[in-house]
């Protein structure tokens, strides 16, 4: 799947094909309508749920139903789309109910601070060092100036807006279990238009929102459909999920006797609709993670999750100097399905040729505008494809960039892991961490990257700056507020 950077770094992943706003063939005036009125629905979330609840389920219902890789087109700014028009409406919520959060809010570490002023920077130094256009036979890549700054460092700012939430507002033992409960929720109950799609074909944003979101042809998988729903990809539904599962397999094991029942049947009930997304990566990330979940301490689970971690920094580095057994890993997805296999070794062919690209510029990277990709300059068709999140961030921002991206999601884990060395951690954050390396290991392939991965981070770094033993005070009920909604997971 092909990802592009609108301007100089840090946007959410939209298809090359795809224009980033409402046109005549790009989405019906459903789309513009429900984007825009998306800060009055937030507006009753804020009304009707306590505030916490409320910052849950703004982004994350923004997320799962507004339209995908379109947006509002506002002039000087950035592509106003699903992820950023959430974002924003959840965090002047909480900025305008603060007093009214269980938690009075945490200071931001110092390794924090100086990953969100490097990314901030690098969007800069990305524009300062390609100025100059990309001429290659019939094609025309522009240079990059003041606006496309701009663009830049108002992406990046709500980019990371969710790890801010996460890390301000959900960082409790009790914000990551309700995030955790909303988790399995949404994921039960978007499974219904999903069996929809898995029998009909991905179809419900056409019938409602008037355009695909991708190709066609990805949808199709061993002889039946992925589902796509509102989301970009199939592969971005299965690696929702798979949080479910996560989720669904913590609840098993922290729930009481007369719920383990109805817990059993929630976790294969999403295990057989994760087996029908069809997405053997997501399959395999919950077959061996749920195992873990059931039987291993918390303590070793965060231990595995930033082993995880660890590998997904390391990776760039080590396909830079020819250590990862790409041969290795090739053959054995080969003799597990021929078809996948291949998929495989195109995208190690690839990742190399962006690779040495990036090289030519790897401070802070090309930028955006297709810059960062190899070009047919008779075609003028883009002869590689930027699938993972990694190789995205790498070529675009360069190294600065991926230290300061990776190192911000990467690094929540890695802080858990030192923050349980000193004291205990409770299954649900566990779980948490579990699923943040699952997002994790599929940045390599994918660039699944979404607003719910850098809530769950923040949430991570901001309980173990807290320390592990935190909970919550009794929050000050809203007016209309329900209090805290009762779950199929006990």
């Amino acid at each position: 799947m092909g990802i592009y950077a609108n301007s100089c770094g840090f946007t959410s992943s939209f298809p090359l094909s795809v224009t980033f706003k409402l046109g005549e063939d790009m989405g019906n005036s459903l789309s513009l309508i429900m984007l825009a009125a998306w800060p009055a629905v937030a507006a009753m979330l804020f009304s009707r749920l306590t505030p916490r609840q409320a910052l849950i389920w703004v982004p994350l219902l923004g997320y799962l139903l507004l339209p995908p890789v379109v947006g509002i087109d506002v002039p000087l700014l950035p592509i106003l789309d699903k992820h950023a028009i959430p974002s924003l409406c959840a965090m002047l919520g909480a900025v305008m109910l603060r007093d009214r959060f269980p938690m009075p809010w945490i200071r931001l570490e110092g390794w924090v601070i100086v990953l969100i002023v490097l990314t901030l920077l690098t969007t800069n130094l990305t524009v300062a060092t390609n100025p100059e256009p990309l001429i290659e036979g019939i094609t025309y890549r522009p240079g990059l100036g003041l606006v496309d700054a701009l663009h830049g460092t108002i992406n990046t700012v709500l980019t990371l807006l969710p790890f801010l939430l996460g890390y301000l507002v959900l960082s409790s033992t009790d914000g990551i279990r309700a995030w955790m409960v909303a988790l399995t929720l949404a994921t039960l109950a978007y499974s219904l238009p999903m069996l929809l799609e898995i029998r009909l074909s991905p179809q419900l944003n056409v019938w409602i929102y008037g355009f695909f979101a991708h190709d066609f042809g990805q949808t199709i998988r061993y002889g039946g459909f992925r589902p796509m729903v509102f989301l970009e990809h199939g592969l971005w539904v299965a690696v929702f999920v798979v949080m479910g599962v996560i989720c669904a397999a913590v609840a098993l094991r922290d729930g009481n006797t007369l719920a383990r029942a109805r817990n059993i049947a929630v976790l294969v009930y999403l295990m057989a609709v994760l087996v029908l997304c069809k997405s053997v990566a997501s399959l395999i990330y919950a077959t061996l993670l749920v195992p873990i979940v059931l039987m291993t301490p918390p303590r070793l689970q965060v231990s595995i999750a930033a082993v995880l971690a660890a590998l997904v920094m390391a990776y760039p580095l080590a396909l830079w100097l020819g250590v990862m057994p790409t041969d290795a890993i090739r053959d054995f997805a080969v003799s597990m399905d021929a078809e996948r296999g291949q998929s495989l070794e195109f995208r190690f062919i690839n990742e190399q040729v962006l690779l040495d690209r990036a090289s030519q510029k790897p401070l802070a990277g090309w930028g955006g505008w297709g810059r960062n990709l190899e070009v047919d300059p008779i075609s003028g068709r883009f002869t590689t494809v930027t699938d993972g999140y990694w190789i995205v961030v790498m070529t675009t921002n360069g190294i600065l960039g991926y230290v300061s991206i990776f190192g911000l999601l990467c690094g929540s884990v890695f802080r858990l892991w030192l923050a349980t060395r000193s004291g205990p951690v409770d299954r649900w954050t566990a779980g948490l961490a579990l699923i943040m390396a699952a997002n994790l290991v599929d940045l390599v392939p994918n660039a699944t990257v979404t607003p719910l991965t850098w809530m769950s981070a923040g949430a991570l770094a901001g309980l173990s700056a807290r320390g592990m033993r935190v909970g919550a005070r009794k929050a000050t009920p809203a007016p209309a507020a329900r209090r805290a909604m009762k779950t199929v997971i006990g």
